[in-house]
């Protein structure tokens, strides 16, 4: 089911009215209906700006004839919306509503059009699709409010983008590969009318990309590179913006092998990648003024007997020699090559997401995620993006000599892994070694924030796609 947020103007008389309050503040909301929900919410005791909800039911306690909803009194507003709505579009799953209208407490300009708008959509996302038996009923088809028709076009590329995202990042590794990685990047392009350029196994290696190719030497499935495109029309050197995701497609470890459990959700390895398609479809809709390209080396790294080793010697795309010490810090080898060649772009901005490091997890927990650079404006400039869509960042400079000193080795140029002890930051060191000096970039380390067991506000249980919204608000504040 595909849920359709539309403007009100368009609603029907069985929309099954939804009347936001947000402390004293009262729902735009016709007078004889105004009267009705004040009426439940003193019989049903809702408290003046505690956030929840209360459904009315009718007679056959089955369909409920209105639904008063709370907000947090005191916050940002475009975030309760959010959460708000992808919440109610939840607790509305099975219960065989069609359609909704939300009247709120204020009037929706383009910012809180957006954020309710995005919240139903990504409330509405669920990954079932390997379910044979799926619930009888779903939630509301089509939702109506009053907002703005910029507002709405934006939540549907923003949450379009994160569901494309959350899509392709909960498929197996037995259903995506590198090759149908490529695949689907190319179907984005097709659909956007991006260019999207596909390097195989021998052209990677021809490349000189030698630490994302020893990666992927390991399995039967052959990696592929990816490069896509989008080019403003009509518009003289434009800022050029590149994205660089890490697209591992199922990570064993390789010969320094996960254990049983810590293989589990490894499916989602590839979400940076998930998330730069996500980005790359989003941008095709929203036709920013801006130069955008989207680059990933997808892998499988699994061992046998021609996977690469530790004490291995590998050299990357920009010439510098990386020393292996560990298979499972794989990651960093295929962005190492990501990087070098999105550097030969020459970007105005080169912003890399990965689920990189269970370091990240540690030092922030499970709802924040890592900005680490040497770019404090840019760093800053993701921050402030992450707040106006609701994710949040910490910044961690790389300016720490002394963790520096864990990847020299000295047989190579570099290790590929610090040991324990600053590991997000160590990895972070590891991929500007493959960053050209004075380019403004950013390494978005998402592991923290990658995978949810169960569904809340706008996450759905499974990938997360965390950074989707982020990045493609960024761009948009770019344009300003």
């Amino acid at each position: 089911m595909t849920v359709k947020v539309v403007s009100a103007a368009a609603a029907g008389s069985d929309a099954v009215p939804v009347l936001f309050y947000r402390g004293e503040k009262e729902p735009q909301a016709p007078a004889g209906l105004l009267e009705i929900g004040r009426a439940l919410r003193s019989l049903t005791g809702l408290e003046p700006g505690k956030a929840g909800w209360h459904l009315i039911p009718t007679a056959d306690k089955k369909t409920p004839r209105v639904i008063l909803a709370e907000l947090p009194a005191e916050g940002c507003l475009a975030r309760a919306l959010r959460n708000g709505c992808a919440n109610l579009q939840r607790e509305l799953d099975g219960r065989g509503i069609k359609a909704i209208r939300l009247y709120f407490p204020e009037a929706l300009d383009d910012r809180l059009t957006q954020a309710a708008a995005e919240g139903i959509l990504l409330g509405d996302y669920c990954f079932d699709k390997y379910r044979t038996a799926r619930p009888k009923y779903a939630g509301p088809e089509e939702v109506f409010l009053d907002g703005t028709e910029i507002g709405l076009k934006r939540a549907g590329a923003f949450a379009g983008g994160q569901i494309r995202s959350r899509s392709l990042a909960n498929e197996p590794g037995n259903v995506i590969g590198p090759a149908e990685m490529a695949h689907c990047a190319q179907e984005v392009a097709r659909a956007g009318g991006l260019e999207c350029t596909v390097y195989d196994e021998g052209q990677i290696h021809e490349m000189g990309m030698e630490a994302l190719f020893a990666v992927g030497r390991g399995s039967a499935k052959r990696p592929r590179f990816v490069h896509m495109v989008y080019r403003p029309q009509g518009i003289e050197n434009p800022k050029r913006v590149v994205f660089v995701g890490k697209s591992v497609t199922f990570d064993s470890g390789g010969l320094s092998i996960k254990t049983r459990d810590g293989m589990i959700t490894m499916k989602g390895d590839k979400t940076g990648a998930c998330n730069v398609l996500g980005i790359m479809e989003a941008v095709a809709a929203l036709r920013p003024s801006l130069e955008v390209h989207g680059i990933f080396g997808a892998v499988e790294n699994m061992p046998d007997g021609d996977a690469y080793r530790v004490d291995d010697i590998i050299r990357a795309k920009n010439g510098k020699t990386i020393e292996v010490k560990n298979t499972d810090a794989e990651g960093r080898l295929t962005l190492a090559d990501a990087l070098a060649y999105a550097c030969e772009l020459k970007p105005d901005a080169l912003i890399d997401m990965a689920t990189l490091t269970g370091a990240i997890g540690t030092a922030l927990g499970g709802y924040t995620a890592g900005a680490l650079g040497d770019d404090a404006a840019l760093a800053q400039a993701i921050i402030d993006a992450g707040k106006a869509v609701g994710e949040r960042f910490h910044y961690f400079p790389l300016d720490d000599d002394k963790l520096k000193e864990k990847i020299s080795t000295p047989f190579a140029d570099v290790k590929n892994s610090a040991g324990p002890g600053g590991g997000a930051i160590t990895a972070g060191m590891f991929l500007r070694e493959f960053v050209v000096p004075g380019t403004s970039w950013i390494h978005l380390d998402i592991a923290s924030v990658d995978y949810y067991e169960s569904a809340f506000d706008c996450y759905s249980a499974g990938a997360s796609s965390f950074g989707v919204r982020t990045c493609l608000q960024y761009l948009m504040n770019l344009e300003k």
